[in-house]
């Protein structure tokens, strides 16, 4: 069965919040024929890294997060800037979150965002043999706990519940293969 598209009938401007813009969007529905308000958040594409460092650790940040009031352990990441590639967003936003640098970068794949209503994707990095070279850079809502874990620990924390950060489990499931290999060097 082929399904009937959804046609973009109009876009308006919602709000202008800086970082992200919400944008109303009416579409027809495909089944009714009627025109529906749907909300758009338009954001910037991001990033996010799996630091490993030469013993074979993981580079975790733990960050109060204001969307749920609390605390989240993720790997590091963040915004591109306009006119920045990912590859260099992505080792900007390690140096700046960590202080820790690397050279051997593997592109992972992107992820959308949220498409129930963000139009964003990140693109996800691992980045192996990584050491501490810098001072933090953190921005003024940044403060940042780091720790360094084990490969099968940071999947115990998962399947637990310790990291729910769905950027950072999909990260841990693109790489699954990579890292396991690591692990048995």
């Amino acid at each position: 069965m082929k399904s009937k598209l959804w046609k973009l009938q109009d876009t308006r401007p919602a709000i202008d919040l800086d970082i992200l813009n919400i944008e109303y969007h009416f579409y027809k529905n495909p089944r009714n024929e009627k025109v529906v308000k749907t909300i758009s958040i338009q954001g910037q594409d991001a990033v996010n890294v799996i630091p490993l460092t030469k013993d074979r650790k993981v580079i975790l940040v733990k960050q109060f997060r204001f969307g749920i009031g609390d605390y989240t352990w993720e790997i590091p990441g963040g915004m591109i800037d306009k006119g920045e590639l990912p590859a260099t967003a992505v080792q900007r936003e390690l140096r700046e979150e960590t202080g820790y640098a690397g050279s051997h970068w593997e592109y992972l794949g992107k992820i959308q965002s949220n498409p129930v209503f963000m139009n964003n994707y990140i693109h996800q990095f691992l980045a192996r043999e990584v050491t501490c070279q810098f001072e933090l850079e953190l921005d003024d809502a940044e403060q940042v706990e780091i720790l360094e874990l084990e490969i099968e620990k940071v999947y115990d924390w998962i399947k637990q519940g310790v990291i729910q950060h769905p950027h950072t489990i999909t990260a841990f499931f693109f790489a699954q293969p990579l890292l396991m290999a690591v692990q048995k060097q």
